[in-house]
């Protein structure tokens, strides 16, 4: 997308984008109106969301979670479903207390209930001490305690679905790195969705599926979304995904639309990708989702502690959600 000094392709107002792809100049009120029509079509085409749904945004603090929770909220009366936020605070010195704040600017714009789930109160350290105990790269605990607090968090308020702020831009870079390393299990996982599980996992939902980033960039900056500035400290430019939406980018900007056709037709041949055939059992600890009957955040912090900490985890979002009523 680029901005240029044209009027709207829609009205005579100053247009502030044009999207190659649609061959459209846009002014802010059509762009705001193109994104939410194209999310509204995207719960509609994968079947997202249903009617008494009750939604729990991952919400970060980023730009994509704060737009998907936006453009959510706007749809919630239309599709007849509930939502709310969650936020995992992961203890990370200075980013986290930003991001903390933001989400809470956030939730508060749109009158949303929002809980915020602390790492530090649950293990006593935060990620960065984790890592370090891990002997793991943080990015890789930062994605396995995430993974782990969210199903959690959404079993534990009742949720019916999940929503995370994987744009269209993220699955490319995340499928194509899967290819590129033969990872091609991991490929299987990057539907527009995820079943639900009976008491081991809520089903999770991408509504950002078929949006740019750059279009979630713009919206953000247009309706004035409060954002995190900073970047996470542990956040290195050299990652395969980021190169790879750099060369994604260039292409696009040759090929309009290469993106969207892509991810349209990744949807309809992901059948054919090999799917992680394991067993689904309890985890022995905590009860949760895994395939060896210890989950994966139970058999690190039972490592690194000396006992799994599922167990207290659950207590502690028990605890925190009777306290507040996510869905009244």
């Amino acid at each position: 997308m680029k901005e240029l000094g044209r009027r709207c392709s829609l009205c005579n107002k100053k247009a502030v984008v044009y999207i190659p792809y649609q061959r459209r100049y846009y002014c802010k009120d059509h762009f705001v109106e193109f994104l939410i029509n194209k999310v509204r079509s995207t719960i509609k085409r994968y079947k997202l969301i249903k009617n008494r749904d009750k939604v729990l945004v991952a919400l970060s603090g980023g730009k994509d979670s704060a737009v998907m929770m936006d453009i959510l909220f706007k749809l919630s009366k239309d599709f007849g479903f509930k939502l709310a936020a969650v936020h995992i605070d992961l203890g990370i010195e200075g980013f986290s207390d930003e991001s903390r704040k933001v989400v809470e600017q956030q939730a508060r714009r749109l009158g949303a209930n929002l809980v915020v789930v602390r790492l530090n109160e649950i293990l006593g350290v935060g990620l960065t001490e984790l890592s370090r105990k891990a002997r793991r790269p943080p990015c890789s605990v930062c994605g396995l305690v995430k993974r782990y607090l969210l199903n959690l968090a959404a079993l534990v308020s009742g949720a019916s679905k999940l929503a995370l702020g994987h744009n269209l831009d993220d699955i490319m870079a995340y499928a194509l790195k899967g290819f590129l390393t033969q990872d091609l299990r991991y490929i299987s996982k990057l539907g527009p969705s995820t079943e639900s599980i009976d008491d081991l996992a809520v089903g999770r939902i991408r509504p950002l599926y078929e949006v740019y980033e750059s279009e979630t960039r713009l919206y953000a900056q247009l309706l004035e979304i409060p954002v995190v500035k900073s970047r996470c400290p542990h956040f290195r430019p050299n990652q395969m995904e980021v190169e790879l939406k750099n060369v994604i980018n260039d292409i696009e900007q040759e090929r309009p639309g290469m993106k969207l056709s892509f991810i349209r037709r990744f949807v309809r041949n992901i059948q054919y990708y090999p799917g992680i055939n394991e067993d689904i059992i309890p985890c022995k600890y905590c009860g949760m989702i895994s395939s060896t009957g210890e989950c994966s955040f139970c058999r690190l912090t039972k490592r690194i502690f000396g006992e799994p900490m599922g167990p207290r985890a659950k207590r502690y979002l028990k605890d925190l959600f009777d306290v507040q009523n996510l869905w009244t």
